[in-house]
């Protein structure tokens, strides 16, 4: 213990007495400057007598004493001579302003965009030249204490890039001789940029010259530009605009020269610039340059002036016929592409006394490009001769009026009307689908118009009615001028294509809608009696995927079940003004019928909402077929029908539907058959397939309508099922159908949607029963002149019991205020 003592005294007194006898604080010896670090090139383009204008490096460096924390570089732009010391110079000795400064980089590699602006490569073909410049590449590494290496790495090189190319653009450039423009010239150019990976120029510049030769005589034609263009065209003319950015879309590279003297003659020239800096080199003619004649009045903007009814047209002037207090809602555009030009104002009015004349009183606006100056506000007009005008003005003063004539047919005074028009729309293609006994086709125009006959005869005929005047054949085509001769119109009518008169209220094949004139009539011309069939379907657009019942104000436009597509509804329309609203209920059906939805009995080709088999196989016509109409019990007393006017119950005519009659007489009569083929008779306001969208029945503020409802049921139809129930319950048979078949079978014969209950049967009636087949419409009746509805029947009388179907018509024209002879 105490050696270990003694020994840390020694040791602490032999450190202070070495601490008392030195003075000098710093150590010793001779200070090692450092080390400069030293740079290499590692990697250089393939070759580099030839190397493009996007060139690639890699470099290395090193340092003995330290680490290498970046490096500098610089790029010189040599002359044809080759570098120069001007070249390398950081900064001008004289002026001190900085030249070609070294810029900083940690990376080993880099990728250098530089000039290729020198024309004319050496050895290049004279047809395709490239461009070129040759540069030096100096590289510098840094260490860590801030030294860079005295001797930088360095490198020439060639860089070379494919001269871009660019042309004047104007619509049909003939390079066989000048281009015909407007006073206001708006032109403008293309480029390519081939070796650039976005193949477009980065500048452009241009120049706009009168095109005069030397002796200062118009450079008129090809020859004379090829003559002398070398001698007034050249690239350090000082009306040259600057440089500025070459733009990607077409429409921002043009530009404009206002109200140029006509008679002149200009040239266009065009010259692009690429990343490398080379330039465009020609003045082809029609191609760099443009050669153009200013000439007044020798274009006009082109406008197409439509009307959703009338249609479209690009005339200057056109003529119309029309109903009274038809909607006319014209809207137009107009383009002045076609020469390059711009369109200024638009301007329309109506009955103009001087359409040159800027403060004439019927002009609609003033002159602009707005909303309102693109469409006419909504007109109608109870009659006479009307003119539309409309005027478009473009960027050269340049003027298109257009005219439409508009020629409004007036309704005829009630007290010089004719009595009745009587309009045949069922076209007599499939005639051998009702043989008779005989074989007769009693569906064959023979048989159906004599059945109408009866109108005109002597008694029981319509007072005043000329057959050969008063009734229009299938194969004639009604107007609207026709119908306002008339008090009532009677239209029998089945769905077809060739149909002339429903033809034109169907949309057109683009899906566009037509005007249906029946609306104008109907409301304030006369009354309408259409009955058939398939009837009120010919004012649809032909389909074969309907989801029914339609519902006219239904806001899905289709309906998908795996990949089949149905129609179940109909879309929207856009207004003139862009307001955009449904179109179901501007259709006829809807809009001036007032009906909301619309069924087929048996139809082959429409679906029930939600099933992908036909309607034909879900609701078969053996069940759902129309065996008979019933006369509704409130309508009777409403409309005060006594007894024996019309019969409360009407069957098929047996001449037609005489199958059943026979299998009757023969005590053979079941369910299945194949002989009853009256499957397209329509009930309405209905929605038999539980269709999510609510069918809500319409109202009217008609006096009359019963319930404020727009229609009020006239016949309700009899389901040949039913039909047969109460034959097998007149026979004592009171369980029939489960009497005769199962569930199973039942579902067979009839399709699983066309059977519902009845009393203590679960599949005792056809859910077309008992539907409204026929009914009066209020929906037009407030400005009719005798203020009677309309009628319509969903099925052909015709083919019902003859006495008992003309009793009903008879009545209903009685309704209307026709006289019927005694």
């Amino acid at each position: 213990m105490l050696k270990r003592a003694l020994t840390m005294i020694v040791a602490g007194g032999l450190i202070l007495g070495l601490a008392a006898c030195s003075t000098d604080t710093e150590l010793g010896g001779v200070r090692i400057p450092n080390a400069r670090p030293d740079t290499r090139i590692t990697g250089q383009p393939p070759t580099l007598l030839e190397a493009g204008f996007a060139v690639e490096f890699n470099w290395t460096g090193s340092d003995p004493d330290g680490k290498i924390v970046g490096y500098e570089w610089k790029i010189s732009d040599n002359g044809l001579d080759g570098i120069s010391p001007r070249d390398t110079l950081t900064q001008d000795p004289l002026t001190g302003a900085i030249l070609n400064p070294w810029r900083f980089t940690a990376g080993n590699d880099s990728t250098f965009f530089v000039l290729a602006d020198q024309e004319d490569f050496p050895g290049d073909p004279e047809a395709d030249p490239r461009s070129f410049r040759s540069h030096s590449l100096f590289i510098r590494a840094v260490d860590d204490k801030g030294a860079k290496d005295p001797t930088p790495a360095y490198i020439s090189f060639t860089s070379t890039t494919i001269v871009p190319t660019c042309r004047a653009v104007f619509p049909q450039l003939n390079a066989q001789g000048p281009k015909i423009v407007p006073p206001t010239v708006n032109i403008g150019w293309s480029g390519i940029d081939s070796d650039f990976d976005l193949r477009i120029p980065t500048k452009v510049r241009f120049l706009w010259k009168k095109a005069l030769d030397p002796t200062g005589a118009p450079i008129s034609t090809r020859y004379a530009y090829n003559r002398w263009y070398d001698q007034v065209l050249n690239f350090d003319d000082p009306d040259w605009s600057s440089w500025i950015r070459y733009k990607p879309l077409e429409e921002d590279r043009k530009v404009a020269f206002p109200q140029q003297t006509p008679g002149d003659y200009y040239l266009f020239a065009v010259q692009v610039q690429d990343t490398a800096g080379a330039v465009s080199v020609g003045f082809g003619y029609q191609i760099e340059v443009g050669h153009v004649l200013i000439k007044d009045g020798f274009y006009r903007p082109l406008v197409n002036l439509g009307e959703p009814f009338l249609g479209s047209s690009v005339m200057n002037t056109a003529d119309y016929e029309i109903a009274a207090n038809q909607p006319i809602n014209f809207s137009w555009t107009a383009s002045a592409t076609s020469y390059n030009g711009e369109v200024v104002s638009f301007r329309h009015g109506w009955d103009l006394t001087n359409p040159d004349d800027p403060a004439d009183p019927g002009w609609a606006v003033p002159p602009g490009l707005s909303a309102q100056n693109k469409f006419d506000a909504e007109r109608r007009y109870a009659q006479g001769l009307h003119t539309f005008w409309l005027r478009v003005e473009d960027d050269s003063q340049q003027v298109m009026l257009l005219k439409r004539n508009v020629t409004v047919i007036p309704y005829v005074d009630p007290q010089f009307q004719l009595p009745l028009l009587i309009i045949d729309q069922v076209v007599d293609n499939r005639v051998q689908n009702w043989p008779d006994q005989s074989g007769n086709p009693r569906n064959d125009e023979a048989y159906r118009n004599a059945y109408w006959r009866f109108l005109g005869d002597g008694s029981g005929g319509v007072a005043d009615l000329n057959w050969e005047r008063d009734w229009m054949d299938h194969t004639r085509i009604p107007k609207y001028a026709d119908l306002v001769k008339y008090k009532a119109v009677l239209c029998y009518a089945q769905y077809n294509d060739a149909q002339l008169m429903m033809d034109q209220f169907r949309p057109n094949d683009n899906g566009s809608d037509q005007f249906n004139w029946l609306g104008p009539y109907q409301e304030r011309g006369g009354n309408f009696f259409l009955v058939g069939g398939g009837s009120m379907e010919s004012f649809l657009a032909p389909a074969s995927n309907y989801a029914l019942p339609i519902i006219f104000d239904a806001r899905e436009p289709r309906l998908f079940i795996g990949n089949q597509e149905f129609i179940a509804g109909f879309g929207t329309r856009t207004l003139p003004d862009e307001t955009v609203v449904q179109r179901g209920p501007l259709m006829y059906p809807y809009a001036t019928v007032g009906i909301s939805s619309l069924d087929w009995t048996s139809p082959q080709g429409k679906f029930i909402y939600g099933r992908i088999s036909t309607a034909k196989d879900d609701r078969n016509v053996a069940c759902a077929g129309l065996k008979g109409i019933v006369l509704d019990r409130d309508f009777k007393s409403h409309q005060g029908i006594g007894p024996g006017v019309i019969p409360d119950t009407m069957y098929t005519n047996p001449e037609i539907d005489w199958q059943d009659v026979v299998s009757a007489n023969a005590d053979t009569l079941n369910l299945p058959t194949q002989s009853f083929p009256f499957r397209n008779d329509e009930f309405v306001d209905a929605n038999l397939a539980n269709r999510p969208q609510p069918m809500i029945a319409q109202e009217c503020e008609a006096a009359d309508a019963p319930g404020g409802l727009c229609i009020e049921p006239m016949f309700r139809g009899i389901a040949r099922f039913d039909w047969l129930r109460e034959y097998n319950k007149r026979r004592g048979d009171a369980g029939w159908p489960d009497s005769a078949y199962d569930a199973f079978t039942l579902e067979e014969i009839c399709g699983t949607q066309a059977l519902t209950s009845y009393g203590a049967l679960s599949r005792g009636s056809a859910k077309t029963n008992g539907k409204v087949y026929g009914y009066f419409s209020y929906k037009m009746v407030e400005d009719k002149p005798g203020r009677k509805a309309d009628v319509y029947w969903g099925f052909d009388p015709y083919r019902f019991e003859a006495e008992g179907t003309k009793k009903a018509i008879r009545w209903v024209l009685q309704y209307f205020g026709l006289s019927i002879n005694q």
